[in-house]
C-alpha cells in the first residue's frame, strides 16, 4: 500500500476521477511508492511562477520513488474527443490543451525545486483520462513512437483497471528517456519532506472531523434526487442502511414541502432523533416535529384522556389518536414524513397511512437496527404492503468510516451490494479486546482530546443494563454516557462502546454506525459473556490475535481456577472420570470434557451414595458449573443438576458457589450439615475401585469377579469406554445423555454403546441385549427381566426417532452408518 499525501483521504476536490485514482493507488501501488496529492504548498509554489495560475492545484499527483523517479499526473474526468490538437469536452463543449499545460506546470515546478541544487530534477509526467478512449492512438505528444517498444503517455478508459501498473511502467519510461539515475532513500525523503515539511502525512483527529463533517455530512447530488422523487410521489418507502442519508433526505424532503406552502408533520420514535430533526428543521414554521407518543399525548390532552402507564404507551396510546383523528382535534397536516419508522408498530403505521390518505407521506426504514423491544415492529415488507409501494433502497454509504461499513457487511450480510466512496481506514474502526477496559476508554479520550478533538464530539454508548464495574467506573470518573438505543439515528465525530463482550447484534449494529470519523468498541477479555455469544464476538473469535488474547484472559475465569483460590483440592486419581476433593468446601468436585455428558451417569451414583455435595463443571467453559443432587418423583429416582454461579458469602467469608435464582442461596451454607461430615475413606475406597475395574487396572479375573457388583450407572459408563474404543460409528456416541429416570439414563447409554461397536448390516435384538445385561449385573434383580426389556426398547425407539438406528422388526434393530446418521447439532460445525 503506497503512502499517501495527505493519508486520510485526498484533498477536496470537485474531480471523481481524482479521487477515485487516489484509492486506486493507495490500495494498487507498492509500499515504497509516495502519491502526493494536489496540496497547498503546490497552489502557492505555482501563484510564484506566475500569478495568472488558478488557485487549485496544477499538478494533480505527484509520485515518488527511491529508483524510478518522480512523476506528474494530469487527470481529466469526464469523456474527451480530440480536435484541431485540442481535447473538446463531449458534453460541456470546452476545450483543453492538457499537454501544454502540463510541460508548463512541470517546467515552472523543476525550476522551483531547482532553487536547492540538492533537489535539481528532471521530472516525468503522464496524462489519466478515466473516462475517454482512445483507443491507442498516437496523440502527438503523448506518445513516443521512438522508445522500444513505443510507450504511450496516457491512460485511458482502456487502460485505467491496471492504472498502477501502467504508471510504473510510465516512471520506468522516464527515468530512462531523461537519463535519470536512482533518486535514492536519502534524497527521496529530502524531496518529500521538503514537498511537504513539518507534515508526516497523519492529519490530527480534530482535523479530520472536520474534514469528514464537509465532504461526507452534506446532502449529495445522488441524495437531492431521492428527495425530488419524495416529493413527486404521494407515497415513498425509502430503506437502508445506517449513513446512507435517510434522515438528512427526510428533513430535506420536509423542508422543500413546507417551502411549497404544505403543513408537515414529522415524526420519529425516538426523543434524542426527534429533537435533532426539530433543530434542522428550526425556522421551517410550518414543520411540525414531534415524535409518535408526543402525537398520541396531544391526541390524549385533547380529550382530557390520562397518557400514563404502560398500557397507554403500547396500546391505548393509538386509541386516543384514532379517536382524536376522528374528531378533528389535531389540526389540518398536508403532508407526512416518518423517520425510523422499523420502531413503530404496523398498527400505528396503518392508522398515520389512513389519517393522510390521499396526502404525500414518506416512510424511511432500517431493518438493520431493530432492538429486543421492537420485535413487534412493522416489518419493511408490512410498510410497504400498508403503502402500497415498492421499498427505493438507498445505496451508497456516506457518513460511516468505510473500515465500519465493512466490519458491519461481514456480519450482517447485506442483502443488495452496498458502497462506499470513503477511502478505507483501520484506524477508523478499532476493536480493542483488553483485560482494563476501563482504563482503555481514559486512554483513548485522552488522546483524542491531546490531538484536539473537542469532548463534546466524543460521545461513550452503553448498552440498556451496565455491568457494575463500569457503572461505577463511570460515576467515579464523572462520564456522561448515552443508550445506544436512544442514540439511534443521531451521530458523533467519535463513538466509543464501552461493555461491547455484553452486547447483542442489533445494539452492536447500531453502535458501530453512529460515528462519522472514528468508532472504537471495547471488549472486556476478562469476561464470561464471550462464551457462546454470536456475530461480532464470535467473529472477533476467530481471528487468532483475538483468539489469543481471550484464551490469555480467561484462564483464570475458568471454574476450576475459581474453586482452587478458594478450596485446597486433592484429586482421587480416577482415570475414567476426574473426580477432586475440596478439602475447605467438604465437597465433591467433578471436571468433565464437554463432550463427556454420559459419564454424568457417574455422577448420579456418586449422589446417591455419598452424603457431601457435589460439584461438577465442564473444563472448556467459563459458566456450566451444578450442584447435583437426587430426586425422588414418587417412585421414580433421577438426579438433578442446578446451576450456580461464584458469589461472595459473608458468611462463608469468601467466593462459593451459590444457587443461579432469584433467591440466591450459598450453596456451601445450604449444606452446612452434611458438609461436617468427615469424608466417608472407605465409600472412596470403594469408587476409586470400580474405577479400577472399568479401566482395566485390574487383573482380568479380579475384574471378572468384581463386574457383577457394579453400580448399573458405571457398568453403563464402562460400555460406553469401550465402545469408543471399538466404535464402528461415532455419530451416534456424540448424541448428549437425555433428562430422565436412572433406569431409562443407564439403558440409554447401553444401547448407544451397543449401536456404536455394532458391525455394519448387523441386526439387534432388543431383548437379547436387555437379558445380557439384565442377568449380568445383580442391581438389576430388583426389577423383573420385563420391565427392563420395556425400558431398553424405549431408548432404542429414541435412537430410532434420532435416526441412528432404523427398525426391521419387532424388537429389531440394524444401526444407521455415519454417512446418513445426522451429526448432533452442537457437533454440527466442527
Amino acid at each position: 500500500m503506497a503512502r499517501m499525501i495527505p493519508e486520510h483521504g485526498p484533498h477536496h476536490t470537485e474531480s471523481y476521477g481524482e479521487r477515485h485514482l487516489y484509492s486506486a493507488l493507495k490500495s494498487q501501488l507498492p509500499d515504497d511508492y509516495t502519491v502526493i496529492h494536489s496540496l497547498p504548498w503546490l497552489c502557492s509554489a505555482m501563484s510564484k511562477l506566475d500569478n495568472r495560475a488558478r488557485p487549485t492545484g496544477e499538478i494533480d499527483f505527484l509520485i515518488v520513488h527511491p529508483e524510478d523517479g518522480v512523476l506528474a499526473l494530469e487527470v481529466k474526468s469526464g469523456v474527451y474527443r480530440i480536435e484541431n490538437s485540442f481535447f473538446v469536452h463531449v458534453r460541456d463543449g470546452y476545450k483543453i490543451d492538457p499537454l501544454t499545460q502540463t510541460k508548463k506546470n512541470i517546467h515552472g515546478f523543476a525550476t522551483w525545486l531547482g532553487a536547492d541544487p540538492a533537489l535539481c530534477l528532471r521530472i516525468g509526467y503522464g496524462f489519466i483520462f478515466p473516462d475517454s478512449d482512445f483507443n491507442r492512438s498516437n496523440i502527438p505528444g503523448m506518445y513516443d513512437t521512438r522508445s522500444t517498444p513505443s510507450q504511450s503517455l496516457y491512460i485511458d478508459f482502456e487502460a485505467y483497471p491496471d492504472v498502477a501498473q501502467k504508471i510504473i511502467e510510465l516512471m520506468k519510461y522516464w527515468k530512462k528517456a531523461l537519463l535519470n539515475t536512482d533518486l535514492g532513500p536519502t534524497k527521496t525523503k529530502k524531496l518529500i519532506d521538503y514537498l511537504a515539511p513539518k507534515i508526516d502525512g497523519q492529519p490530527q483527529w480534530a482535523s479530520r472531523i472536520r474534514y469528514d463533517n464537509k465532504v461526507w455530512l452534506q446532502l449529495t447530488s445522488e441524495q437531492s434526487l431521492v428527495v425530488r422523487s419524495v416529493l413527486r410521489n404521494k407515497d415513498s418507502l425509502i430503506t437502508g442502511w445506517p449513513g446512507t442519508g435517510k434522515t438528512l433526505i427526510a428533513i430535506d424532503a420536509a423542508r422543500k414541502l413546507s417551502e411549497g406552502g404544505k403543513q408537515v408533520l414529522v415524526l420519529s420514535f425516538n426523543a434524542r432523533l426527534t429533537e435533532h430533526i426539530r433543530v434542522q428543521l428550526e425556522g421551517y414554521r410550518a414543520c411540525k416535529v414531534m415524535t409518535w407518543h408526543g402525537l398520541c399525548r396531544q391526541a390524549a390532552n385533547a380529550l382530557n384522556h390520562l397518557s400514563v402507564g404502560e398500557e397507554w404507551y403500547k396500546v391505548k396510546c393509538l386509541e386516543d389518536l384514532d379517536i382524536a383523528i376522528q374528531k378533528g382535534l389535531l389540526g389540518e397536516y398536508d403532508a407526512l414524513v416518518v423517520d425510523e419508522s422499523q420502531a413503530l408498530a404496523e398498527s400505528w403505521c396503518k392508522t398515520l397511512v389512513s389519517w393522510f390518505t390521499g396526502k404525500p407521506k414518506a416512510f424511511f426504514c432500517d431493518e438493520t437496527q431493530v432492538f429486543k423491544f421492537e420485535r413487534n415492529g412493522v416489518t419493511l415488507n408490512g410498510l410497504s404492503a400498508i403503502l402500497g409501494v415498492d421499498a427505493f433502497p438507498l445505496t451508497i454509504i456516506l457518513r460511516m468510516p468505510k473500515a465500519v461499513t465493512e466490519i458491519l457487511s461481514e456480519v450482517v450480510p447485506p442483502k443488495i451490494q452496498l458502497s462506499s466512496p470513503r477511502v478505507a481506514e483501520p484506524e477508523t474502526a478499532l476493536e480493542i479486546i483488553t483485560l482494563n477496559p476501563c482504563d482503555e476508554l481514559l486512554r483513548i479520550k485522552s488522546e483524542l482530546v491531546a490531538a484536539g478533538v473537542g469532548s463534546e464530539d466524543i460521545v461513550v454508548l452503553t448498552g440498556p443494563i451496565i455491568d457494575r464495574q463500569y457503572s461505577d467506573f463511570l460515576k467515579t470518573q464523572k462520564l456522561a454516557t448515552e443508550n445506544i438505543a436512544k442514540f439511534r439515528g443521531l451521530e458523533a465525530p467519535v463513538v466509543i462502546v464501552l461493555g461491547a463482550e455484553a452486547l447483542d447484534t442489533a445494539e452492536l449494529f447500531s453502535a458501530y454506525s453512529r460515528a462519522t470519523t472514528k468508532f472504537v468498541a471495547i471488549y472486556n477479555a476478562h469476561n464470561r459473556q464471550w462464551r457462546g455469544r454470536l456475530d461480532f464476538q464470535s467473529r472477533l473469535q476467530g481471528k487468532p490475535e483475538s483468539a489469543e488474547i481471550l484464551k490469555t484472559a480467561q484462564v483464570p475465569l475458568r471454574i476450576r481456577n475459581i474453586v482452587a483460590r478458594c478450596t485446597s483440592i486433592r484429586s482421587l486419581g480416577m482415570k475414567s472420570l476426574d473426580v477432586m476433593w475440596a478439602e475447605d468446601w467438604g465437597a465433591m468436585l467433578v471436571e468433565f470434557k464437554a463432550h463427556e455428558t454420559q459419564l454424568t451417569l457417574w455422577i448420579n451414583y456418586l449422589s446417591r451414595t455419598i452424603s457431601h455435595p457435589i460439584f461438577i463443571w465442564y473444563g472448556t467453559t467459563l459458566t456450566k458449573f451444578y450442584m447435583v443432587a437426587p430426586e425422588l418423583n414418587g417412585e421414580i429416582e433421577s438426579c438433578g443438576h442446578y446451576s450456580l454461579t461464584m458469589e461472595d458469602c459473608k458468611a462463608c467469608g469468601s467466593l462459593t458457589p451459590h444457587t443461579d435464582t432469584a433467591n440466591i442461596k450459598c450453596a456451601l451454607c445450604y449444606t452446612l450439615e452434611s458438609r461436617l461430615l468427615p469424608p466417608d475413606e472407605d465409600l472412596i475406597d470403594q469408587i476409586s475401585l470400580y474405577d479400577a475395574v472399568i479401566t482395566s487396572q485390574l487383573p482380568a479375573d479380579k475384574a471378572l469377579q468384581l463386574r457383577p457388583h457394579l453400580p448399573l450407572e458405571v457398568a453403563a459408563v464402562a460400555a460406553l469406554m469401550r465402545a469408543n474404543k471399538n466404535k464402528v460409528r461415532n455419530n451416534v456416541l456424540l448424541v448428549q445423555l437425555p433428562s430422565g429416570r436412572n433406569l431409562y439414563t443407564t439403558a440409554f447409554v447401553f444401547a448407544q454403546s451397543r449401536i456404536a461397536v455394532c458391525e455394519t448390516n448387523t441386526t439387534m435384538s432388543v431383548d437379547v441385549l436387555a437379558d445380557e445385561i439384565y442377568y449380568r449385573y445383580r442391581v438389576l434383580e430388583q426389577i423383573s427381566p420385563a420391565e427392563w426389556r420395556s425400558i431398553v426398547a424405549s431408548a432404542f425407539a429414541t435412537f430410532k426417532q434420532k435416526g441412528y438406528v432404523v427398525r426391521i422388526g419387532k424388537k429389531l434393530y440394524q444401526p444407521v452408518e455415519d454417512d446418513d446418521a445426522p451429526v448432533p447439532k452442537r457437533y454440527a460445525n466442527d
